[in-house]
């Protein structure tokens, strides 16, 4: 997988629980078809925090100079979306390939 260089919540492999939201970030294939995985994310201990761009990995947890939240919660164009920092967070189950 591959983090996004840049997005709302930061650097992050982004995961939308509702699948009209991931639509708009679809790949196309040469033949017209889309594709779009379906993957299993362990989120953890999730905190939910405003857009911020400069995240490269959760916040720290309350009173912790060390420890961090597992994953960010957040919420845009009415779905939630969490976003994990490293790869090993998620794992992409199915490979959905499908006509609009």
């Amino acid at each position: 997988m591959k983090f996004s260089a840049q997005g709302m919540w930061g650097r992050a492999n982004y995961f939308a629980v509702n699948s009209s939201y991931s639509n708009g970030y679809r790949f196309k294939n040469p033949d017209g078809n889309f594709q779009m995985f379906y993957a299993k994310v362990i989120i953890g201990n999730t905190v939910q925090v405003a857009s911020n761009s400069s995240l490269t990995h959760p916040p720290l947890l309350p009173g912790s100079m060390i420890d961090r939240f597992d994953s960010v919660k957040g919420n845009t164009n009415g779905s939630d979306v969490y976003m994990v920092y490293a790869n090993k967070k998620a794992y992409p189950e199915y490979l959905i390939t499908y006509k609009a």
